[in-house]
Formats: structure tokens, sequence, C-alpha cells
């Protein structure tokens, strides 16, 4: 476990850096108008910290020696990547376009795939397994981007998700990463972690997934990102077809604020479901990695 403490001291302390780097150019959170009104108060609060644990996590990962999957880091670099150009954008009032992101989204996710179906195979076509990577790997990293809209949701929801797979250096590193980030996510957040972040912990989560053997346990594992990202979509076909909101907001997290829910009440409750259904899957699959 020396990797996990070793990433979650370094994370600390990069995590402090980039708020006070940010703080100084003045790069802060553009937040929605039409959003719960309580996070208006949240203008200006420095973002993409997921340029800082990540690179926490990575280098920490590289310095232990690293294991079987390094591949996967290249995916969660290519990820990262595109969410911090989406941050800037943002930042400069002008966010990319989500076809802009879907394309890259599937290019990268695309190769991975390729590389992921000389590892493991989950059907007898090597074609339908890297259909099948490409459409998990997308879907992981956009599930992930709509979890992440509360003080501390996102990151401790996918330190739980690891858990099972801290055994590998790759999970210890992220963990250990993650839990340096909360030190300043915890609310009221000083960070957010952006779409950099993000979508890159919805690549790394999905890619282990699928490495390991284990993609048929994460739509059960990572319960939240899915029932946040079919809020969405339930919220966009209902008004379509009645003009009425199903929910009073999407993503999930902002409808049970807008229920009363003080945002440590979504994040501990949120967190508890993610354990139990970690708990779950790990004890029908057979035990940890």
């Amino acid at each position: 476990m020396n990797t996990l403490a070793a990433a979650a001291l370094l994370s600390w302390f990069l995590v402090g850096l980039w708020i006070t780097l940010m703080q100084s150019l003045r790069l802060g959170k553009q937040v929605r108008a039409d959003g719960p009104q309580s996070h208006l108060a949240k203008m200006g609060t420095p973002s993409m910290g997921g340029v800082a644990f990540l690179l926490a996590a990575a280098l920490v990962y590289g310095l232990s020696g690293g294991d079987k999957w390094a591949g996967l880091w290249l995916l969660v670099l290519g990820m990262a990547l595109l969410g911090l150009a989406d941050d800037l954008a943002g930042s400069l009032r002008r966010p990319l376009r989500a076809r802009e992101k879907l394309v890259v989204q599937v290019l990268m996710s695309l190769v991975f795939a390729i590389w992921a179906a000389r590892q493991v195979q989950y059907t007898p076509y090597p074609a339908l397994d890297v259909l099948l990577f490409t459409l998990v790997i997308i879907a992981a990293c956009n599930a992930f981007n709509f979890t992440d809209g509360v003080d501390g949701l996102l990151a401790s929801v996918s330190a739980v998700i690891l858990l099972p797979f801290v055994g590998l250096p790759t999970a210890q590193a992220v963990v250990g990463a993650l839990l340096g980030f909360l030190w300043h996510n915890a609310p009221k957040a000083t960070v957010f972690m952006g779409d950099t972040g993000s979508m890159a912990l919805g690549a790394l989560v999905a890619g282990l997934f699928i490495l390991e053997g284990k993609l048929w346990w994460l739509p059960l594992v990572a319960l939240i990102p899915v029932l946040e990202v079919l809020s969405v979509f339930i919220q966009v076909a209902y008004f379509r077809r009645t003009g009425k909101r199903f929910f009073k907001m999407s993503p999930l997290h902002h409808h049970f604020e807008l229920s009363g829910w003080p945002e440590s009440k979504v994040v501990f409750r949120f967190v508890v479901v993610t354990a139990l259904c970690t708990a779950l899957a790990v004890h029908l699959w057979g035990g940890p990695v």
C-alpha cells in the first residue's frame, strides 16, 4: 500500500499548488445559471483539478514499476487532454460542442478497444469485442462526467468502485490520488476536478473492468453513474414528449438537491449505495482481484 499512500500525499500537495495557480490566473468554474441556485456561490472556484491528481497518480504509478495494463494510461491521458480542452474552452465561455467531444471520444475509445481485444475476449468475435469495448468506454466517460456535479461525489464514488482492484498498482495510485484530491474537494470544495478528471476516471474505471475480465459487473458497481446518465436521457425524452419535467432537475443528484437534500447527504447516500453494490459484485465474482 506504499503506492496508495505516496499517491495520496503527492496528490494532496499538487492539488494545493494547482489551487494557488488557478487563483493567481483567475481561472474559475463557470456555473450554469439554470442549475440549482445554491451552486451559484461556487462561481469562480478553481477547476481542472484533475490535472493535479492525475499527474500524481501517473508519477507514482510509473515510479512503482507499473503493471501489465500500462497501455490503459494512454487512454486515460487522451481523455484527460480532451477534458482539459473542454474545461479551458468553458473558462473562456466557448465550451466544446457535444458532437466535437463525441468524435474524439469515439476515436480514442476505438484505438483502446482494438488493443484491449488482443488482451481479453468476451465474445467469440474480436470485431464484436472491439465494438463492445468502444461503446462501454464512451458510455463510462459521459456517465462519470454527468456524476461530477456535487462536492466530493465523483471522487468518492470512483474510489469505492476501484477498491476491488486495489491490489493493482493502477488502482492503488488512482485511489490514493483521489484521497489527496478529496482533502481539498470536501464540502465546501476549494477545487473541482472538471471534465479533465471526470472523463479520465470514466475511461480508467471502464478500461480496468474490461481488462480484468469484470466488464459484466460494471453496471452494478457503477450504478450511480448509470442512474445519473439515465436520468438525463429520461428527462430529455419525457420533456420532448410531454413538455414537462420527469425529475425536478437532471442529472439525478440535482433532483435530490431540489428535493431538500444538502449536498453532503447526496454524496454520503450515493457512496453508501456504491459501497453496497461493489460489495455485492465482489461477493458474486468471488473476491477482490
